[in-house]
Parts: structure tokens; sequence; C-alpha cells
């Protein structure tokens, strides 16, 4: 069937929703995303900690943030390791699960808290 009959239109609210739910998948995809993916935003934030810099990834161009904003931007990239980690790591250990459910929650508000005044200093200064 096609797009033009296909019933289920997925949105962004759909994927994030998915992620409040334990995933699916074995010790692969554990070590894979849960430790390979996550490495990648963390090791982007501890590096934008020791520069001093923090790009805010854009469509058509990157904006290199400095000072507090910066520093803002690093807690919030490592913040996003963090949930990935907790999500595919400890989702996939089911005596760890409910340690994954309150990982997730505080990297989230970790995250929003930081990105938000990331942003804030962009916009301010």
């Amino acid at each position: 069937m096609g797009f033009w009959t296909n019933k289920e239109h997925r949105t962004a609210f759909d994927d994030a929703e998915d992620l409040a739910y334990p995933p699916s998948g074995g010790r692969i995809k554990m070590w894979l995303l849960g430790v390979g993916l996550a490495i990648v935003p963390i090791g982007y934030g501890i590096h934008c900690l020791h520069t001093g810099h923090a790009l805010l990834f854009g469509r058509n161009q990157n904006l290199d943030v400095t000072g507090s904003g910066a520093v803002a931007f690093a807690i919030a990239y490592i913040a996003v390791g963090i949930f990935i980690h907790a999500h595919w790591f400890w989702g996939l250990r089911p005596k760890c699960e409910p340690v994954s459910y309150i990982l997730k929650f505080l990297s989230a508000l970790l995250f929003l808290g930081n990105f938000g005044y990331g942003i804030y200093r962009v916009l301010i200064a």
C-alpha cells in the first residue's frame, strides 16, 4: 500500500512518545546504541566544556557560542548522551528498567533547563 492509503501518520510527538517506553533489542543494540551512540554527544559536550566554545547546530549554518551559553549547551549535549545511555543501555536490562525511567526524566530536565538558558544567552547577548 502506498502513502495515500496509510492511516498511520507519525509525527514528532509519536516518536517522542516511543522514548517513554522501554526499547526492544538485545545485547548488540544495548552496547551499540547505549554506549557507542551515547559517547558522541557526551564526548562533544566534554570537549565544549574544555574549549569554552559550543556549536548550536542549524539547518544552513552553525552558531558558535562562547561563555555561559557555551557551558549551558555543553551540559545540554551531555544530557542528551545520558538520555540515550539510559534509554538503550539501562532500558534493555529488565532489572535496571526503573533506573532508566529516573535517569531519562532527570536528563530531560537537565537538557530543557540548559538548552533554554543557552538560547536565552544567545538572544540576549
